[in-house]
């Protein structure tokens, strides 16, 4: 079976002509099939390695794709329910009501209690096909990162490693299930935000049960303008709140991952990929946004590198240049700017060599995209009035005396710890010298491509060795009169010689056609 296509309607040559470079990249990602689509999504949370522009345009990829046939479906709802699916449902309807490209979801009615259901069974084979494709873009991307010097600082074997482990994560619903069930115990904003019920004992890795919950996406929903600024503001005020008080939060906000139900409440769907802050991460957040907010670059520059997750020391006067020309961007800072602040923020640390964890990327992302929501409802909705509150709160929390106490008696006992492991830490060391069992580890960096020339040369000069000993070879025989002769020499020195001439050439032209691209 091959891997479903998006369904994409063909465009004429003026209506490819107006696009943009970013707007082309996006169709031919969208017609590429479901990995593409996967890879463009994953870049569109990656502002530390592509364009801000680049990353508005990737938010717009949708998977909606051809569903497929109800035969193969039902075989992977039935394999894994172990039985068959009249056994656990009294109805299911055979059009889905979605249809993605990893899964479609399919509307039942569960047998035992009479409860509408909304089954999201993955497609068949899709991870194998998936895999060949990750496999393919891997081999890519190390062909790139060793061969094409300018590309490196945007380390596309890291961006495509980043794309197998959230492939990995949503492909299996039970992770799925799980963040949707964690968002629903720390929800504060329950029931007038909430996440649909997962019906854990229907749930696999393959297949996804949850209630059934009716409704519309927020740029279709006919409420009263009142009611509308009402739900932008709740939904912003929950996305702040799993941020700021939380730490757990939907990654992805977008219109197509809300809805709004007949009685004017708010659902999140489609947990498969959510954003994880440790306490020590939050601080640090609030660190940054106050950096941010009183335009110090020098701050701002001084926290990201102690924010940096690969341990090297940047150019601190030159990353603090470039914070410098973020600001010029931006004139007079607006927390309503917050979110795209921060995105143009990240990539230029990454331009810098400084990568800070991928869940500031997501959180940045999340803010955008609950941004985009409100104003569908609301065209007058101010991400920054409704983000102040929870700035403020998390800042109070970072300088409140308790929370301070508390950071100083954990670092106190944390020291206190490690130097009581400390002649512990000696005596190994010094039984590993007397049992000469101690060594040490070289991991050589870059160096393929060296050893690539290398491997070249050697199979070069061998094949020189071969060329010669055929010329000799085929010289001794020609003077032999073995026969069958050819125009009176011995026709295996002759051949002896034709096959030295082809090599011989062959070897030239791989030598000169290498020399011209060097």
């Amino acid at each position: 079976m091959g891997v479903p296509k998006p369904l994409v309607r063909a465009m004429t040559s003026r209506e490819v002509a107006a696009m943009s470079t970013w707007q082309r990249l996006r169709h031919a990602i969208e017609d590429l099939g479901p990995t593409f689509v996967k890879l463009g999504q994953v870049l569109s949370t990656r502002p530390d390695r592509v364009p801000q522009a680049l990353v508005e345009e990737l938010g717009n990829l949708r998977d909606q794709v051809k569903p497929e046939p109800i035969e193969d479906i039902l075989a992977i709802l039935e394999a894994e329910l172990g039985c068959s699916k009249d056994n656990h449902f009294s109805e299911f309807e055979v059009v889905p009501i979605g249809s993605g490209s990893i899964a479609q979801v399919h509307r039942a009615t569960l047998r035992s209690t009479g409860e509408l259901v909304a089954v999201k069974i993955q497609r068949p084979n899709i991870e194998k096909a998936i895999h060949a494709d990750l496999e393919i873009l891997a081999w890519m991307a190390k062909e790139t990162h060793e061969r094409v010097p300018s590309l490196r600082p945007y380390n596309l074997p890291e961006i495509v490693e980043a794309l197998h482990e959230s492939l990995r994560l949503e492909m299996d619903f039970s992770n799925e299930a799980r963040n949707a069930a964690l968002f629903c115990l720390r929800n504060p904003h329950g029931p007038q935000v909430f996440a649909p019920r997962v019906y854990e004992d229907y749930t696999s890795r393959r297949i996804l049960v949850t209630e059934l919950v009716h409704g519309t996406s927020p740029d279709r929903v006919v409420l009263p303008a009142e009611r509308k600024r009402e739900l932008a503001r709740l939904g912003a005020d929950s996305i702040f709140d799993q941020i700021i008080r939380s730490g757990f939060f939907h990654a992805d906000p977008h219109p197509g991952n809300i809805i709004v139900t007949p009685d004017g409440r708010i659902c999140f769907i489609d947990w498969g990929i959510a954003g994880q802050l440790t306490r020590k991460m939050r601080f640090r957040l609030a660190e940054l946004l106050d950096a941010v907010v009183h335009l110090d670059p020098e701050r701002v520059a001084r926290i990201a590198v102690a924010m940096n997750e690969t341990g090297r020391r940047p150019d601190e006067e030159r990353l603090e240049m470039q914070v410098t020309h973020v600001f010029n961007r931006y004139g007079d800072f607006r927390l309503s700017q917050i979110g795209h602040i921060i995105v143009d923020l990240i990539y230029a640390l990454g331009q810098n060599g400084v990568r800070i964890p991928r869940a500031y990327t997501m959180l940045a992302r999340a803010v955008i995209s609950i941004e985009t929501t409100g104003r569908k409802l609301d065209p007058e909705f101010d991400i920054g009035a409704a983000a102040r509150p929870f700035i403020l709160s998390l800042a109070r929390e970072r300088t409140r005396p308790r929370s301070v106490a508390r950071h100083l008696m954990w670092s106190l006992g944390s020291n206190l710890q490690k130097i009581n492991e400390l002649p512990g830490d000696f005596q190994r060391i010094f039984r590993r010298l007397e049992r000469d069992d101690l060594g040490i580890n070289l991991h050589h960096r870059d160096l393929e491509p060296f050893g690539n020339d290398v491997q070249k040369s050697a199979n070069r000069l061998s094949l020189a060795v071969i060329l010669g000993a055929s010329i000799i070879g085929s010289s001794i025989v020609i003077t032999t009169g073995i026969k069958p002769l050819i125009g009176g020499y011995p026709a295996i020195g002759l051949v002896g010689y034709t096959f030295s001439g082809l090599l011989g050439m062959w070897v030239a032209l791989d030598i000169l056609r290498h020399g011209r691209h060097k």
